[in-house]
C-alpha cells in the first residue's frame, strides 16, 4: 500500500487526476501539420510570386555577317574535279569545281559544223542567184580553210555548185539546140519558098507568050493547062513552106520561153533555199549560244572572295541536279554573328532586341565563358532543312565587342557549333509547372 500511495499524487479536493498519454501525441501531429502547411504554403507563394527567367534553346552555328552566295549550277551535270575545301579561303573568279564537259562539247562542236555548212551553203546559192562562174565565200570560212572539217565543207559546196550548173547549163543546152535546128528548118523552108516564088514567076512569064499562041493555034491547050497545074502545085508547096515556117517559129518561141522558164525556176529555187538556210542558221546560232553557255558554265566559279562554307561535293564523278547547291561563299574578314534554328512552337516567344546567351560547344565549357548576344532578325516565314526536311526559323544575334573580349585570346571562326538560350522573359514557376496541364486543358478545350 505505501508503494501504491508514491505512484498516486492525491490533489487537495481529492481527486485523484486521470493520465492520458495520447495527448502528447496529438500535439506533435497538429504541431507537424501546421509545419507542412506553413512550408507549403511559403514554397506555394514562392511558386506563384518569385520571378524566372524563362529561355528558348536552339542549336548554333557562327556565322560571318552578310550575305553569302550560294554556288548553284543551273543545269547540273557530272563532277570532274572539286578544286576547294570546306573552310578554304578562294578569291572572286575563281575555279571551284569542274564539271564533265564532253556531251556538252559534242553538242556544241556539232552545232558549229552545222553552221559553217549553212555559211557555204548560203555562199553558193549566191553565186547561183548572181550567175557567178565560182564561189565566193565569206572571211569566216575563208580564213580557216586550212582546218579539214571547213576545207571539206567549201570543197562539198563548189562540186554542188558546178553540178548544178552544169545540170542547169545542160537542160539550157539541150532547148538551144533544139532552137537552132528549129531555125535551120525555118532557113531551108524559107529558101524553099523563095525558090518555089521563083519558079511561079518564070511559069506566069511563059504562060503569057503560050497563051497567045494558043490563040493563034500554034500551042496546044493542054500544054498551057500542065503549066497551070503545075503553077498551082507551087504555090501548094509555098503554102505549105509558111506553115512549117510558122510552126518552126512556135517552137523556137517555146525553147525560148522554156529556157527562161528553166532559169527562173533555178532562181526561184535558189531563194527559196537560202531563205531556209538563213533561218535555220539562225535557229543553229541561237542554239548555240546556249551550248557554250553552258559550256562556259562547266567551270564553276567563286562569285565574290571569302570562305568556302557548307560544301556539297567532294569527289569526282558525282551527279549534281539541276539548281542543287554546291557551296556558298561566306564574304571574307567580316564580323561574326549567331545563326540559330529555333522550333516553330517556340517562335511566338521570341522578337528583335532579345538577349542571347551563348555557349561555344567546341571549346572547353569549363575555362570558356558563355557570352551574351542580342537577336537583330527573325526569318519572316518557316525554313525546311533541305537533309532532315524539319522545320525551323532562322534567328541571328549579334555579339558585342564587349562580350567578345571575355573569350580572351580565343579566335572565333565562321562554322563554330554554339548552343543559344534566346531569353524570352520572366515567369513564376507556378506558371511554369502548370504550363503543360494549361495547355492541355486548352487544346481540350478547343475539340469537338
Amino acid at each position: 500500500m505505501a508503494d501504491e500511495s508514491t505512484s498516486i499524487a492525491v490533489v487537495s479536493d481529492g481527486h485523484v487526476p486521470i493520465n492520458r498519454p495520447s495527448s502528447k501525441i496529438s500535439s506533435v501531429f497538429l504541431f507537424g501539420l501546421i509545419v507542412v502547411l506553413l512550408a507549403f504554403a511559403g514554397i506555394g507563394g514562392w511558386a506563384a510570386t518569385a520571378p524566372m527567367a524563362s529561355a528558348v534553346p536552339a542549336a548554333a552555328i557562327l556565322a560571318v555577317k552578310g550575305e553569302r552566295k550560294q554556288v548553284q549550277h543551273y543545269e547540273g551535270g557530272i563532277v570532274d574535279k572539286v578544286l576547294v575545301e570546306e573552310g578554304e579561303t578562294v578569291r572572286e573568279g575563281q575555279l571551284l569545281v569542274l564539271l564533265n564537259d564532253i556531251q556538252v562539247s559534242a553538242t556544241a562542236s556539232r552545232l558549229r559544223n552545222q553552221i559553217d555548212l549553212h555559211v557555204a551553203q548560203k555562199a553558193r546559192l549566191i553565186a547561183e542567184r548572181d550567175s557567178l562562174s565560182s564561189i565566193v565565200f565569206p572571211e569566216e570560212l575563208a580564213s580557216r580553210v586550212n582546218e579539214a572539217s571547213v576545207k571539206e565543207i567549201m570543197e562539198s559546196e563548189r562540186q554542188q555548185f558546178a553540178a548544178r550548173r552544169e545540170s542547169l547549163n545542160g537542160q539550157i543546152n539541150i532547148l538551144k539546140q533544139r532552137i537552132s535546128q528549129l531555125e535551120d528548118q525555118i532557113e531551108g523552108h524559107r529558101i524553099q519558098r523563095k525558090s518555089r516564088f521563083d519558079q511561079l514567076k518564070i511559069f506566069d512569064l511563059e504562060l503569057v507568050g503560050l497563051r497567045e499562041l494558043y490563040r493563034k493555034g500554034h500551042y496546044p491547050r493542054n500544054e498551057i493547062l500542065a503549066r497551070e497545074r503545075a503553077m498551082a502545085r507551087l504555090k501548094g508547096e509555098a503554102g505549105s513552106d509558111d506553115a512549117q515556117i510558122a510552126r518552126a517559129q512556135n517552137g523556137v518561141g517555146e525553147a525560148k520561153s522554156q529556157i527562161i522558164s528553166l532559169r527562173q525556176r533555178f532562181r526561184e529555187d535558189v531563194v527559196a533555199r537560202y531563205q531556209d538556210i538563213q533561218a535555220a542558221a539562225s535557229d543553229l546560232r541561237q542554239r548555240l549560244a546556249v551550248a557554250e553557255d553552258v559550256l562556259a558554265r562547266i567551270e564553276v566559279k567563286a562569285p565574290q572572295s571569302g570562305i568556302v562554307q557548307n560544301l556539297k561535293v567532294h569527289t569526282s564523278g558525282g551527279v549534281v541536279r539541276a539548281g542543287q547547291l554546291l557551296m556558298e561563299i561566306a564574304p571574307q574578314d567580316k564580323e561574326l554573328i549567331v545563326e540559330a534554328q529555333v522550333s516553330p512552337n517556340d517562335i511566338d516567344n521570341i522578337q528583335v532586341g532579345q538577349e542571347a546567351e551563348v555557349r561555344l560547344v567546341a571549346l572547353n565549357m569549363l575555362l570558356t565563358p558563355s557570352v551574351m548576344a542580342k537577336v537583330i532578325s527573325v526569318s519572316g516565314d518557316r525554313l525546311v532543312d533541305a537533309v532532315t526536311g524539319v522545320g525551323y526559323f532562322l534567328i541571328r544575334a549579334e555579339i558585342s565587342e564587349t562580350e567578345t573580349e571575355k573569350l580572351g585570346d580565343v579566335t572565333l571562326s565562321a562554322g563554330m557549333p554554339a548552343d543559344v538560350l534566346i531569353k524570352t522573359g520572366e515567369r513564376t514557376a507556378l506558371a511554369y509547372l502548370l504550363k503543360p496541364l494549361t495547355d492541355s486543358l486548352a487544346r481540350g478545350m478547343n475539340e469537338k
